[in-house]
């Protein structure tokens, strides 16, 4: 029978439990209405060699919190008005970030399926109220640090091990383009392995609700969770102020493809570990306060990568066995236009293997991106501004300016080619962020 999403009242958060001799955390939901759904996701994490060395508490605290989070992919299914969370564990705190997790994670999803608006289902609280900690612990060690195959974590780690320090790579399941730009660092990595529950899949197969998630906020807390494991340092995000940037407004209300890796997020992310978890100075965005096209300018200074990195998701969406930049889509066109002003042509050209300036097809894209379109694309791309301004760059370099797409832009907009410095300074200067302290500081502007 087609699945269809009116029927659900309810969304459950069941169970998670944790298996401290394999590493595996199995996490419970189910959809109620007139019949029942369930499902049952797992995430297996790296465990150290002493088991008796973990900090089981705070680690138990973030597993009840990341549980709430992974439920978003199964809540949206249907996005019932009710929210049920019947685990033990959950501080005030967590309950008021999961509802805005849901709220704004799922902006896009409640925009793209048509609802009438921001999800706001009641959250309603089953199990026992988590115990606040009585102190709070500043991790010490070794930094943790997300990588997910692109420019950005090239950065940060570089950035991070070029001040003395030593940074361990984490990636929630790994694919070859990860690997590869782990390798080539020279820095350790550990990993997750997710496992969502195939009922879901078959239900987006069947009509159940579907789109995108907050998949920043679920790998933050699961990098959380490793890094305590471990008892590592802080995890350090790669996460940019352009992240920040709404990518359309909807009903008043801003919508951003990239909310739970904005400022925003990052904020209610270190308010809540602290109340859940007590944790302090846990978890940061090294790069935070710089523009894509800044950090752009920060990985054009690095070596070693080229051959490695990928930013196109419809690389990642292929399976990245030995996929690369597909060279028509949003990304690829904004990471190639990002780069440009500080690369040289072959060196670019090599690392995306085509040359997108002198592909016309190309056109309509980087229009949309410098905002002569309706709105920004749904994509993890620079705001408009900083893409005129890389734009501007390029068209006064001689061996980009000649480029069929930056002579059609040109055509369309004559004052591209004279800059605005004042825009310019905003785009490479830096945006509000929280502040780091000694290393992390220093290591903030090592590079960038």
């Amino acid at each position: 029978m087609t699945f269809e999403p009116s029927r659900f009242t309810e969304f459950r958060y069941d169970s998670a439990d944790f298996d401290r001799t394999t590493g595996e955390a199995a996490f419970g939901f189910s959809l109620v209405g007139d019949s029942t759904e369930t499902f049952v996701e797992r995430i297996t994490f790296t465990l150290p060699e002493d088991p008796a060395t973990v900090d089981w508490p705070r680690v138990d605290a973030l597993l009840v919190l990341l549980g709430s989070i992974i439920g978003i992919s199964y809540y949206k299914a249907a996005a019932p008005d009710r929210v049920v969370i019947a685990v033990d564990g959950m501080t005030d705190a967590g309950i008021a970030y999961f509802s805005s997790v849901l709220r704004n994670g799922l902006g896009e999803f409640a925009y793209r399926a048509g609802l009438p608006g921001m999800l706001a289902p009641t959250v309603v609280r089953e199990g026992a109220t988590g115990t606040p900690f009585a102190a709070t612990l500043t991790p010490g060690g070794a930094p943790l640090v997300p990588i997910g195959g692109g420019k950005d974590s090239v950065v940060s780690v570089e950035s991070l091990a070029s001040v003395g320090l030593e940074p361990v790579q984490f990636a929630v399941n790994p694919n070859a383009i990860i690997a590869r730009v782990a390798e080539a660092s020279g820095h350790p990595m550990v990993s997750a392995k997710r496992v969502l529950d195939r009922h879901l899949l078959e239900l987006n197969a069947d009509g159940a609700l579907n789109g995108h998630v907050p998949v920043t906020a679920m790998n933050s807390l699961a990098a959380l969770v490793q890094s305590r494991l471990l008892g590592l340092g802080p995890v350090a995000m790669s996460n940019e102020s352009s992240a920040s940037d709404p990518t359309l407004v909807w009903n008043g209300e801003p919508i951003n493809h990239q909310w739970s890796k904005s400022l925003e997020a990052e904020r209610e992310l270190v308010a809540v570990i602290r109340e859940q978890a007590g944790l302090d100075q846990a978890y940061f965005s090294l790069l935070r306060p710089f523009s894509e096209v800044r950090i752009a300018r920060g990985y054009a200074n690095t070596s070693g990568y080229d051959a490695a990195i990928v930013s196109c998701n419809r690389a990642f969406r292929l399976g990245a066995g030995n996929v690369g930049w597909c060279g028509d889509c949003d990304k690829c066109r904004f990471v190639f236009l990002a780069f440009a002003p500080y690369m040289t042509r072959e060196r670019l050209v090599g690392i995306i293997g085509k040359d997108m300036f002198s592909d016309e097809t190309q056109l309509q894209g980087y229009r949309a991106l410098l905002g002569l379109d309706a709105h920004k694309p749904f994509e993890c791309v620079g705001e408009e501004a900083e893409c005129s301004v890389a734009m501007s760059i390029v068209s006064r370099q001689e061996h980009w300016a000649s480029t069929p797409i930056v002579r059609a832009l040109l055509e369309e907009i004559p004052s591209l080619d004279v800059g605005d410095p004042t825009m310019e300074a905003e785009v490479m200067g830096e945006s509000e962020a929280e502040a780091l302290t000694g290393q992390y500081e220093r290591a903030r502007h090592a590079l960038v």
